[in-house]
Order: structure tokens, then C-alpha cells, then sequence
């Protein structure tokens, strides 16, 4: 059984993905639960990891439709 990571490990994975294109601008991540099941995570633990990258304006959640790559990413 893999061992759950943190949200803040998670946050860094992701934002690792999307530095090094594998996530676009604009690109549609994938949903919580299916970030959860990639992560061996809990929805909650993911929740915390995209509230971080929101507040960072890494991404964008946009109700109803998703959670997307912010179109400009601040500069590293």
C-alpha cells in the first residue's frame, strides 16, 4: 500500500508538472477525486493542496467546469 503524501508534497508535485509542461496553460487538471486516487490521497488533503496553488495563482478553479492551469503563472 503506497504511503499517502502530504498536501503540501502534493502541491509541489503538481506545480513541478505544470513548471515542467506537463500541465499547459489553460490545460484542465484532473478532478479531486481522480488527483486523490494519483496521490493515494484523501479529497480533503487534495482540497488543501489546490487551496495552496489557487493562493499561489497556479491554477484556477472555475465552479462547475473545473480546475484549470492559471493562463499566467507567476515567475519562480
Amino acid at each position: 500500500m503506497p504511503i499517502p503524501m502530504g498536501y503540501r508534497r502534493i502541491a509541489e508535485d503538481l506545480r513541478t508538472r505544470i513548471a515542467a509542461g506537463e500541465y499547459q496553460a489553460g490545460t484542465r487538471l484532473p478532478t479531486y477525486r481522480e488527483l486523490a486516487e494519483m496521490y493515494s490521497a484523501g479529497v480533503s488533503t487534495i482540497q488543501k493542496a489546490v487551496l495552496l496553488l489557487q493562493a499561489e495563482g497556479v491554477v484556477v478553479g472555475v465552479q462547475g467546469a473545473g480546475l484549470y492551469v492559471a493562463e499566467e503563472r507567476p515567475e519562480a
